[in-house]
């Protein structure tokens, strides 16, 4: 993407071709110096941040320092849970089947209805945590049948699993504290991030 630079201002934008429909180019590409005399520059992208914890939406093209830099706009996604709500401002509800509402004569019966169930909006800490305790999780049901083997037929399980075990636990533990207690997005990447799960002897 190029833009064309006159008097301090953008004036266009796009490729080469569409910029000059009418020029044909030796190898069909311009070079530096018909770029320099036409005022034609890369548009260069400004920062897009994450999108697991940002939402980034693309803005104007603008000129930044002398430079056309495509913009974009990085809100940060909620952390916490919260109710939905319609436009209003009203309480969304899960809906449910109502087979035995009537919608009149000669109609069919049934209707999807609220229930008294909230809809939620899930803030990013909540599949972030659902997320460390799946791999919790999978890391330990490797060696749960030791644990089961304990149970029933009292066969020790060996104390470097038993470390283990113990060490996955408590990293989820610790990043489970870390989540809850992330004041930002960019808190909560940085312990994400920063996940230490133990290796199995």
């Amino acid at each position: 993407m190029y833009a064309i630079i006159k008097d301090g201002a953008i004036t266009a934008t796009g490729t080469i071709k569409q910029l000059f429909p009418n020029t044909s180019f030796a190898g069909g590409t311009a070079n530096s110096d018909f770029k320099t005399a036409e005022g034609v520059m890369d548009v260069v992208q400004a920062e897009q941040k994450d999108r697991i914890y940002y939402y980034v939406t693309q803005g104007d093209i603008a000129l930044v320092d002398g430079v056309p830099t495509q913009q974009f706009t990085n809100t940060a996604k909620a952390l916490d849970d919260s109710d939905a709500k319609d436009k209003d401002g009203n309480q969304i509800y899960v809906q449910v089947w109502d087979a035995d509402y009537d919608n009149g004569a000669g109609k069919d019966k049934g209707k999807m209805v609220d229930s008294s169930e909230k809809l939620i909006n899930q803030g990013l800490k909540t599949p972030m945590t659902a997320q460390v305790k799946d791999t919790a999780n999978k890391l330990l049901a490797q060696t749960d049948w030791m644990v089961i083997r304990k149970a029933e037929r009292d066969v020790a399980i060996p104390s470097a699993t038993t470390t283990y075990r113990a060490a996955v636990i408590t990293e989820c533990a610790r990043l489970e504290t870390a989540i809850s207690n992330a004041s930002d997005v960019d808190a909560l990447a940085t312990v994400m991030a920063g996940q230490n799960w133990p290796e199995e002897d």
